[in-house]
């Protein structure tokens, strides 16, 4: 009757003790979970994307020839201008006092002008009869042709200083937009006093990418490019290579290549920021898998290849890059599933869970 107490209680350790182990011994950790997706096969477009800001086709810097005084502004910046039209006009100090300087002289030239015939005229009729030797009709000769040159020189004078009197109405070089405005009415201004306006023309727009001596090859005139702007998310500015720079940048060993921006609406303008996309080539029927599938090692590309619920760390080689996307040309056959997420959690001959990618290698920008 004793005994029954003490089979109880060793009942009741034993059961204690297999609760404290479990009947399976140790916890396992779970194998990693995993985003597997296929190799696809699509074509390729090889990019160069690059920081970029618009600038406008032309600017121009307008300012007086004449020294003189500012006597009205009739634009102001933002307005749109036409070439040839009046921006401002400027009162000269001392060109109406040579204007009229230069005609007393014209006045006097002519005078002197038909004086001079008068005396050749009288010589030349009186020369045969010996009245008038041949050096004094030379004298008269010579008189004649220094007041005619006299006369010219007067005129030419006087058409010089037109010119400068034109010169205070200052005239639009090009179509486009005023950008500047710098000084008032009442400021003296001439060669030496800066520019009074500047205008800009951005009915079309260019910006400028770099190339390196690798891309340099792929850019001809021609080729398509797109900007992406801070200022229109979503919306893609269509433009062509309109030229490219003779040589390299000795200090960045950079290539500069133009491309223009049709702008006729007016939505860009100068001075606005984002990120170019030239469309270098195209690779037809490309292995493609995301840039973040790889591994990199001693200069070595390595992928994790699934199959029969492990993983096989692959070694393949890289060709172009495109956005996101990774060209294989060795290594991996089409339809392959690769790890694209958690592949830092993976190793070679790995036990994984594994879950599809909805998307996992994104689509090609289309100009």
């Amino acid at each position: 009757m004793r005994l029954a107490p003490l089979v109880a209680t060793a009942a009741v350790l034993c059961a204690c003790d297999g609760q404290g182990k479990g009947p399976a011994g140790p916890a396992t950790r779970p194998a990693p979970l995993v985003t597997i997706a296929p190799v696809e096969v699509r074509d390729l477009p090889i990019t160069l994307r690059a920081p970029v800001d618009l600038r406008p086709l032309a600017v121009a810097d307008v300012g007086s020839k004449t020294l003189g005084y500012l006597d009205a502004v009739l634009v102001d910046r933002g307005d749109r201008v036409h070439r040839g039209q009046l921006l401002a006009l400027v009162r000269p100090s001392d060109l109406p006092d040579q204007l009229a300087a230069a005609r007393g002289a014209l006045a006097q030239a002519e005078s002197s002008r038909v004086l001079a015939r008068t005396n050749f005229d009288r010589a030349r009729a009186l020369a045969p009869s010996a009245v008038v030797s041949q050096q004094e009709l030379q004298q008269a000769q010579s008189a004649l042709a220094s007041a005619e040159a006299s006369e010219v020189g007067s005129r030419a004078q006087i058409a010089a200083l037109g010119v400068r009197l034109g010169e205070t109405r200052i005239v639009s070089p090009l179509t486009g937009v005023v950008a500047a405005r710098r000084l008032d009415p009442g400021s003296l201004v001439g060669p030496a006093t800066g520019n009074i306006l500047t205008v800009v023309r951005i009915d079309v727009l260019r910006v400028f990418i770099s190339l390196t001596e690798r891309n340099a090859g792929s850019v001809t005139i021609g080729k398509e490019a797109f900007v992406e702007l801070d200022a229109f998310p979503g919306r893609r500015f269509h433009g062509k290579v309109s030229r490219v720079a003779p040589g390299f940048d000795p200090t960045t060993r950079t290539l500069e290549a133009e491309v223009q921006l049709p702008n006729e609406s007016g939505d860009l303008r100068p001075g606005m920021y984002g990120r170019a996309t030239l469309m270098l080539d195209r690779h037809p029927r490309a292995m493609v898998i995301p840039a973040g599938a790889v591994q990199i090692a001693d200069e070595r590309h390595f992928v994790f290849v699934h199959a029969a619920g492990a993983v096989r760390r692959t070694e393949v080689q890289i060709g172009f890059a495109a956005e996101e996307l990774l060209e294989v040309t060795r290594g991996l056959s089409p339809g392959a599933e690769i790890v694209v997420n958690g592949v830092d959690l993976v190793f070679d001959g790995a036990k994984v869970r594994t879950t599809r990618a909805v998307r996992a290698i994104p689509e090609p920008p289309r100009p």
